[in-house]
């Protein structure tokens, strides 16, 4: 046991001295070099050399890492002269005496082996003593054990080994530095050297005949290069900075010789002379080349940029590539489902793993468990073709049995369906169970047999198939329909080559192309003609400009290379053209200073740069000079938080300081968006467009969606330009998807590729979200310019193209360009005013696109620009009612208002807006509410909510709203603050109140709507959604749409067409649609001059109407019902109302329930254009209640739960009641019917004999006709004391209230005004000889007959002043929040009121018919 412990002893004793030599590629140190002429001998080591350019250090270094071998320290290999001139490599650990000025780091494995030896010492000291023993012999015992343990110690002391030493030495100098003379003498191993700026260079590694690989790039001699290896050399982008140089290059190999910009001098190579002008011996720069047994490769000789200030490099002609004419046959096309594409559905016995890949191309394997049904389906997850009525198309597929054919895997027959999307369990979810019943009528489908027998080969199986009905979105499965259940074990059937084909056919131009784009907006467009040039004005055509690539522009004499960071002259103007840079280095970061400009050639290039800094000019063409060049900047770098651009300007991109100017101006097409004038159907290569466009073969253009959920079913397509003749384009592939392209509206197709290309490298953007950006503080003037995979998700002001805090600008603007594949928005307009976006394409972008970000940036112009597949970041808002939900600012979501990325996001409504479209996203048009400015703007002084819209004409959306369920396309609502508590943004993405004011100004009677003209929406959940309190809508098309608009406060929308079903195949959106819901309480809503088409009733239907009410079943007219707590007062209206291909049961849906919102559902149909009820005079539409027949010329709708009566002199009234303990005031009571109703208030007077009485809750207000007699009961009895608001009583008009009350009561009755104005509107009533008496009167007297109390109800405040009423069109809705009150104290000195304090017992007795 004891020799076992003494070799466990040992053997750890070897560990500790071996882990000293175990752990490689550390640090061993560095030294500064601080002269300027130096040798390094490094050839008895093997070496790696790096020169690097580093400008994060301001003097030169060489560091020396460690790669293999025993060297613990930089001081145990490393020399430095006295002189400071020379450094050399060897053995130095045992040298005594010499000294080196070094940084030197600990050594982390000789500190490891001190702890392993310290507690090998302690921890094995008591393997040879036993516990309490000790003596001399103990004693030498341990001492031998500590020798031995510390001997992992004392081996840090050994002599380095060179032979088995291998090191790394990064020269590291700024970019400014340059060497007069460096000598390196080496032996093995390699150098790459980057960027170096000497007089002189000696590389030699053949005196130690050791092989050493040369590789030079971009480096500048001034007059000696002499470089000898017996491996291979290799030099790129050798430069001079003098004229008289001297090169000498010695290899056993082969050497491969690349001039910047040409070579001049003679070369003498292997002893022959080649001069290229004169002789060997004339003199000038002179290169001799000697390789023994290689060969010699020499490039770029001849000047290839010339350096005369007058030579330009040719300009790019616009060279348009030649058009192949239009196809007039089109190919058949197949649309093939792989196994990813679909999923295994039935009622049981599916998985994960139901279908897995096949065992040859195109296949896949289908399993099926043990004893499980015989149908089940194969469903796709991606969307199947459209697909044309009575038109020929085929389906096939190739089948094999995976077990010979048996009882239970033979295949009786098969079933294509097209579902429509409600009818099936949605594919792309987490259920797979589906359970076809007979009540589910499928879109189409068919049954078809086969040879499903084999399984030795595929057998393959055609079927032809003619759709009776267009097909547009849809749902497409397949039926394996089974002779009987599966058995005791597991089969599989592989399937092949499964396709929808749809079949060739001939082109020819459609007869019914469009000619205009609306029936009834007018969407205004862009000028037709070009923006005007004058190539005198190109600044590369100035005579001041010096040549990037020329020496002598720069003050060391010398081009820099792409590893520094580039400083351009102060004072001069320079020139780049292709021949200046190179096209595939990554340049690390160019600065311009204030007195620079930094001017492109119009020619192709392609540059490949990390940071580029504007305090000068950056000019890439201008106003009147368009670029016909192909020019790509391709920005490079990880992912980081550093401003390495400059401070605060971020990374990876252009920064343009306060007083700069950028200008970058590619070829102009025009138009850069337009729209299709016929539809488009998937297979089809061609399609037609509204707007002559000069867009070019090659060119990429997207077709965008006509879907309704365009973030889960993308229908967007990315197309190539095959072919283009005049309005008329072929593209390189067919379509998959159906576009719609009919008078309602049409799917739009916009150009994505610009001449001009900025655009984030894709390896290391794309692996973090992380693209180059363009952040301008100055003036900025972009057109004709592709950005594609730029921003930087999360990262804030990390946007592709972004106006910064520019204040207000004079000349900045951002046209004709696209954004494409954006990480983090689109354009963005911060802090700045008086810029204009026109004429812009943004494809695929996260987060807002089109982006006013704190709300202080005013006067900027948003004109004719197109916004496509927007995706909110992270989950988006949703929520189960109109208050949504709140947001708060994090690391992945650094704008919490992104959870509702929209098309164009508008902090600011005063900005012109005119002729945009955006299609997708949270909503198209955001305008969220903001008290205060955020961000850099926190101080400023202003309400931006407060400001109405400046211009909002023209524009168009569709293909939103549907996250929310009081989404909109156009949503003016939530709410973004500021904390200072936690320095963070919260938003809140539901309703929030919004006044607007004349230029913000928040004074009473200074208030002004939200104006939005010539507005199409369509495929939206609500359309247009107005949180605010003052909005008009004029002119207005809604199609598709789930209901057309919600609109809140002061509400006119007029002159519209609203259509519930457009002929968009693709539309597939909910179809329990509503024409326009009124709001139910507080609000004033008028319609006019609107025409309701094509609203269809499906509730026979349940398989397509999931209808529970008639409200919900595609009505025209509905009102919010749902609640008791918030009432509807006389707040709705509407006239010059038309109705076409709508079914009369359709006109108004009233749900029927036990609320107030139901109850005193009402509105005012100012002409009976909805109604018919007299042609050109008012008709009174009220619920189902009794209450509502006033008079002999109300009829009761059955298809509308209705009443609806000729108006007359009526209006709508509303008063409140105010009941201490019973109805109390400011006090809203959400509870069950039966503990909300307190009595009920019925009609009486005016020849009515029978009970119309509706109930009364304990939600203060009653809503009903004016001018009639109100009789109010109370269940638990009248009360002592009563408070009545006259909450819409309108001048002229009355109610002649009767409370029951018991015999010998008195009464005080008084009015007042809550808004003491100086005049005295308090009144103590005065009794009144009869009820007629006080019917008759004034509104202050009242009666009580000895049991019943008469009083007549005006409201005394009024007089008919415009202040009054809203009106619009001729339509009037009158005002609401007057505080007149009248207070009712009723004394019994016989008849106690009880505890509570009410009258009890009192008999229900309705006053006479003929009061």
């Amino acid at each position: 046991m004891k020799f076992l412990k003494i070799f466990i002893f040992l053997f750890f004793i070897f560990l500790s001295c071996f882990f000293n030599h175990l752990v490689k590629g550390e640090l061993l140190g560095e030294i500064e070099i601080t002269e300027k002429s130096i040798t390094i001998d490094a050839s008895v080591v093997d070496t790696k050399i790096n020169y690097l350019i580093d400008d994060t250090i301001s003097k030169p270094k060489l560091i020396v890492t460690s790669v293999s071998g025993d060297a613990t320290d930089i001081n145990d290999i490393l020399r430095v002269s006295d002189d400071k001139k020379s450094i050399t490599f060897g053995d130095y650990n045992t040298v005594s005496g010499a000294t080196t000025t070094t940084t030197t780091t600990i050594n982390f494995n000789s500190l490891i082996t001190i702890i392993i030896s310290s507690i090998i010492s302690y921890s094995f000291s008591g393997l040879f003593f036993k516990n309490g023993k000790s003596g001399s012999n103990n004693f030498f015992v341990f001492l031998i054990i500590i020798l031995l343990s510390s001997f992992g110690i004392f081996n840090v002391a050994h002599s380095v080994n060179l032979s088995e030493l291998s090191i790394i030495i990064d020269i590291k100098v700024p970019s400014t530095f340059k060497f007069n003379s460096l000598v390196l003498t080496l032996g093995s191993g390699s150098s790459n050297i980057n960027g170096i700026n000497a007089d002189s260079l000696i590389v030699d590694s053949c005196t130690n005949a050791k092989d050493h690989l040369v590789e030079l790039n971009q480096i500048s001699i001034g007059s000696l290069l002499n470089i000898c290896s017996t491996k291979e050399i290799n030099i790129k982008k050798l430069q001079f900075s003098t004229l008289d140089v001297n090169i000498n290059l010695t290899s056993s190999s082969d050497i491969n010789l690349d001039f910047y910009n040409g070579y001049g001098g003679s070369i003498l190579i292997n002893g022959e002379c080649q001069a290229s002008s004169g002789s060997c011996a004339d003199g000038g720069p002179i290169l001799s080349i000697n390789t023994k047994t290689g060969k010699t490769t020499i490039t770029n000789q001849e000047v290839s940029c010339p350096i005369d200030k007058s030579w330009r490099v040719s300009p790019a002609v616009d060279v348009v590539p030649v058009s192949p004419a239009i196809i007039t046959n089109q190919p058949s096309t197949d649309f093939r489902f792989n196994k990813d594409d679909i999923v295994y559905m039935g009622q049981y016995g599916y998985s994960d793993q139901s279908i897995t890949n096949g065992p040859v191309e195109n296949s896949f394997v289908v399993s099926y468990p043990t004893y499980i049904l015989p149908s089940n389906f194969l469903v796709s997850k991606i969307s199947p073709p459209s697909l044309k009525a009575n038109v020929a198309h085929s389906f096939s597929l190739s089948v094999k049995l995976g077990q010979p054919l048996n009882a239970y895997n033979n295949i009786k027959n098969m079933t294509i369906y097209f579902f429509n999307p409600r009818d099936i369990t949605d594919p792309r979810g987490s259920s797979q169970y589906f359970d076809f019943k007979d009540t589910i009528v499928p879109l189409y489908y068919k049954t078809f047999q086969g040879d499903f027998s084999s399984n030795t080969q595929f057998i393959s199986t055609v079927l032809d198939f003619t759709p009776p009905v267009d097909i547009g979105t849809s749902i497409f499965a397949l039926r394996i329909q089974k002779a009987s259940f599966t058995g005791s074990d597991v089969t599989t059937v592989i399937i092949k080559d499964m396709m929808i084909t749809v079949l060739g056919k001939t082109i020819a131009t459609p007869s019914n192309l469009l000619l205009k784009d609306s029936e009834l907006v007018s969407l205004p467009r862009p000028p037709l003609q070009l923006d005007p040039q004058d190539q005198s004005t190109c600044s590369y055509k100035s005579n001041d400009l010096v040549h990037w690539h020329n020496p002598s522009t720069w003050s060391n004499g010398v081009v820099p290379p792409p590893s520094s960071n580039i400083v351009l002259p102060e004072g001069k103007r320079v020139l780049i053209s292709p021949c200046s840079i190179s096209q595939t280095e990554i340049y690390q970061k160019i600065t311009i200073p204030e007195t620079s400009e930094l001017v492109f050639a119009d020619a192709s290039m392609e540059m490949h740069v990390k940071d580029i800094y504007v305090l000068g000019k950056f000019t890439m063409g201008t106003t009147k000079c368009r670029y016909n060049a192909k020019i790509n900047i391709v920005f490079h770098g990880e992912k980081t938080l550093q401003d390495t651009i400059a401070p605060f300007y971020g990374s990876k991109g252009i920064g343009v300081a306060a007083g700069g100017f950028i200008s970058i101006h590619g070829k102009q097409y025009h138009n850069t968006w337009t729209k299709l004038a016929v539809s488009a159907w998937s297979g089809d290569r061609v399609v037609y467009v509204q707007d002559s466009v000069n867009w070019e073969v090659g060119q990429q253009v997207v077709v965008v969606t006509s879907t309704f959920l365009d973030e889960y079913d993308n229908q967007n397509e990315v197309m190539t330009i095959e072919a283009i003749q005049g309005k008329t384009i072929q593209f390189t592939k067919p379509l998959r998807s159906f576009h719609y392209g009919g008078q309602e509206y049409q799917s739009e197709i916009g150009l994505l590729s610009r001449r001009i290309v900025f655009q984030g490298d894709s390896l290391s953007s794309d692996s973090n979200s992380f693209g180059g950006h363009v952040m301008v503080m100055g003036e900025g003037q972009f057109s004709g310019l592709q950005l594609i995979r730029m921003g930087q998700t999360n990262i804030k002001a990390r946007y592709p193209l972004h106006y910064h805090l520019g204040k207000v600008l004079k000349n900045s603007y951002i046209s004709d360009c696209s954004v494409v594949s954006s990480y983090y928005r689109c354009y963005t307009i911060h802090g700045t005013n008086n810029v204009t976006l026109t004429r812009n394409v943004a494809f695929d972008v996260r987060g807002h696109c089109y982006y006013l970000e704190d709300g202080v940036e005013m006067d900027n112009t948003l004109s004719f620009n197109l916004a496509a597949y927007v995706h909110p970041i992270g989950r988006p808002a949703g929520g189960p009612s109109q208050i949504g939900e709140i947001f708060v600012e994090s690391d992945s979501l650094r704008q919490p208002a992104d959870c509702s990325a929209s098309g164009f996001y508008i902090t600011n409504a005063w900005n012109t807006i005119i002729g945009n479209s955006a299609s997708g996203g949270w909503a198209g048009y955001a305008f969220p509410n903001l008290e205060k400015p955020i961000g850099n703007h926190r101080s400023v002084q202003m309400i931006p909510k407060a400001y109405p819209t400046k211009v909002f004409e023209g524009n168009t959306g569709h293909s939103s709203g549907y996250f929310f369920v009081s989404g909109s396309t156009i949503y003016v609502g939530a709410n973004l603050t500021y904390n200072p508590v936690d320095n963070l943004l919260y938003y809140d993405s539901g309703r929030f109140e919004r006044f607007t004011y004349t230029n913000g100004t928040v004074i009473s009677g200074n208030e002004v709507p939200m104006r939005f003209n010539n507005t199409k929406i369509w495929l939206s959940h609500y359309g247009i959604g107005h949180w605010g309190v003052f909005v008009e809508v004029v002119s207005y098309e809604s199609h598709d749409n789930v209901r057309s608009a919600m609109l809140f406060g002061e509400a006119w929308l007029s002159n519209a067409i609203v259509n519930g079903n457009s002929n968009n195949i693709a539309r597939s959106i909910n179809i329990t649609k509503q024409g326009f819901q009124y709001y139910d309480t507080y609000v004033k809503t008028i319609l006019t001059r609107i025409n309701f088409r094509n609203y269809f009733k499906y509730s026979n239907s349940p398989n397509d109407c999931k209808c529970n009410n008639d409200e919900a079943d595609n009505r025209l007219i509905i009102s919010m019902t749902h609640g008791d707590v918030f009432k509807p007062q006389g707040i709705s209206a509407s006239k010059s109302i038309t109705i076409t291909n709508v079914a009369k049961s359709q006109y108004i849906g009233h749900n029927v329930l036990n609320t107030s919102g139901s109850r005193y559902f009402n509105f005012i149909d100012w002409d009976s254009s909805i109604t018919g009820k007299k042609p050109g005079q008012p008709a009174l539409v009220g619920s189902n209640e009794l209450w509502w027949k006033f008079d002999n010329t109300c009829e009761y709708n059955q298809d509308w739960t209705c009443f609806v009566c000729e108006k007359g002199d009526k209006e709508i009234a509303n008063i409140q009641f105010y009941v201490p303990g019973l109805i109390d005031e400011g006090v809203l009571v959400y509870d069950d019917f039966d503990k909300l109703n307190v009595g009920s208030i019925a009609l009486f007077g005016s020849g009515i004999n029978d009970n119309r009485s509706t109930v009364v809750t304990r939600n203060p207000g009653v809503t009903g006709v004016s001018n009639m007699g109100w009789y109010l009961y109370l269940k638990a009895g009248s009360p002592k004391y009563m408070k009545i608001w006259l909450g819409q009583v309108v001048f002229g008009q009355h109610i002649f209230l009767s409370i029951p009350y018991p015999t010998l009561t008195t009464f005080e009755i008084k009015s007042y005004y809550g808004w003491n104005n100086g005049i005295n509107y308090n009144h103590t009533f005065s009794l009144a000889n009869s009820a007629a008496d006080v019917r008759a009167g004034n509104g202050t007297k009242y009666y009580f007959d000895g049991d019943t109390l008469y009083i007549k109800l005006i409201n005394l405040v009024l007089g008919g002043y415009p202040w009054e009423y809203y009106e619009r069109d001729g339509v009037k809705l009158y005002m609401i929040h007057t505080q007149f009150f009248i207070t009712i104290n009723a004394y019994n000195t016989v008849k106690q009121p009880n505890q509570g304090g009410f009258y009890e017992n009192l008999p229900y007795k309705l006053p006479s018919s003929t009061l």
